[in-house]
């Protein structure tokens, strides 16, 4: 499956090489980080369907422990997908610095910090969803007095309060980038 994955990568990767010469040189790396994202996620789900069609015959105790063991192998892996990616952003991002003259030492070091400050925010909300997720699901599976309806009922109504929890705090995030940008901007 790895290697599905990996040539995935590649095909979008030479995909965005050579569909994105229009652009400048910022939308070609912003365009290429995209296309490297749309097939990295592309990947995951052919694996997760091809994982859940391999747990139709297992023992309901080994489906729960194949499913924990993959969403454990699973979040590993995206977890070093965004760091990789992170690592690119930030070497992008200081190479620009280093050639930009508008904006002063302290404002470039403020600016890659702030980055960094982002970036591990998001990596711990992501690890406290996922600690708490793991501890529900694990909850919703051992308590016997909901059916199996039930059970999904509360995975679902789980999953839609999380959209409106995620939304928030990407908006916020947004909004801290925003201020932060204005506050680089000449006072006049």
């Amino acid at each position: 499956m790895k290697k599905i994955i990996a040539s995935l990568i590649a095909v979008g990767f030479m995909f965005a090489t050579t569909s994105a010469f229009a652009y400048g040189e910022h939308q070609t790396f912003r365009y290429e980080q995209k296309e490297k994202r749309k097939t990295f996620w592309a990947g995951q789900k052919a694996e997760n369907r091809e994982f859940r069609g391999g747990l139709k015959n297992l023992p309901p105790e080994q489906r729960a422990s194949a499913i924990a063991q993959h969403r454990k192998g699973q979040f590993s892996e995206n977890k070093a997908f965004r760091e990789k990616l992170h690592n690119e952003n930030m070497t992008y991002l200081k190479d620009k610095l280093a050639n930009n003259k508008k904006l002063n030492d302290a404002q470039k070091t403020d600016l890659i910090n702030f980055m960094d400050k982002q970036y591990q925010e998001n990596t711990s909300f992501r690890d406290q969803r996922h600690s708490d997720n793991m501890a529900f699901f694990q909850q919703v599976a051992n308590d016997a007095t909901l059916s199996q309806e039930q059970k999904k009922q509360a995975i679902r109504e789980r999953i839609e309060k999380q959209k409106s929890e995620n939304k928030s705090h990407w908006q916020e995030q947004k909004a801290e980038r925003k201020d932060f940008k204005n506050s680089l901007k000449p006072q006049t």
